[in-house]
């Protein structure tokens, strides 16, 4: 009669600890897929993102070259302007062109940094820039709304704009909304927006011969974040 043998077999903790990372990872790449997947069919691509955030920076960077460049050519006008006396006049015109130029791009540059990374970290909804320029006509204007949101912020933002005129009518302080200066709205009297960083908004208005207008109020409104409130002047841009 044959005993049977007891075989004993041992388990390195290495090996079990090896398994359970394993399982772990593959768990948590799992997940991050789902996530991904989940994000995707709400509107949001990684490949998108990353390809938006580069042609921001490289926008960045070409107009800090093209500063650059436009500080070199202002630096050397200004000797110009010392040196050559007799054009002189064509010196300080080319000279106000220039300077002209690098605060366009300035501004410009102002604007990519500002969705890229705002200067109080704040990464929300914000108004960029309001404007008022003049229209073909007297009574007649365009207003421009800048709306933007930092990159921090991966979701589409939709929403409404309500944007009111105060001013003076026949001497009796008035307030006109923008359906009543023939602005084109919702049925809530709102302009509506929807955009991932930022978005231009404008509107043209007649404004009725007696009203003086004074100042612009401005109302942004969008779901899940705190509305964003400012007032502005009524001041008229030179050119569009």
């Amino acid at each position: 009669m044959r005993t049977g043998q007891l075989v004993v077999r041992y388990h390195s903790p290495w090996r079990r600890r090896g398994v359970w990372a394993a399982a772990a990872i593959v768990t948590v790449l799992l997940f991050y897929g789902i996530f991904e997947l989940g994000r995707f069919a709400g509107g949001y691509s990684t490949l998108a993102q990353f390809q938006q955030r580069r042609a921001l920076n490289t926008a960045m960077q070409a107009l800090e070259t093209e500063n650059d460049r436009l500080r070199s050519a202002l630096a050397a006008m200004e000797l110009a302007r010392n040196v050559d006396g007799k054009a002189y006049s064509d010196v300080e015109k080319d000279l106000a062109e220039l300077q002209s130029q690098l605060l366009k791009q300035r501004e410009e540059l102002v604007f990519y940094r500002g969705i890229v990374s705002p200067e109080d970290g704040i990464g929300g909804l914000r108004i960029q820039r309001f404007e008022i320029l003049p229209g073909e006509a007297e009574g007649h204007f365009l207003l421009r709304i800048v709306l933007v949101q930092s990159m921090r912020q991966e979701a589409v933002v939709s929403g409404g704009v309500k944007l009111q005129i105060e001013g003076m009518r026949d001497a009796v302080s008035t307030v006109l909304s923008l359906a009543e200066t023939g602005g084109t709205v919702r049925s809530d009297g709102q302009l509506a927006f929807k955009f991932r960083y930022f978005q231009n908004l404008e509107q043209e208005i007649v404004l009725p011969s007696a009203f003086e207008p004074r100042t612009v109020n401005i109302e942004v409104s969008a779901s899940k974040l705190a509305p964003v409130r400012e007032s502005y002047p009524w001041q008229v841009q030179a050119e569009p």
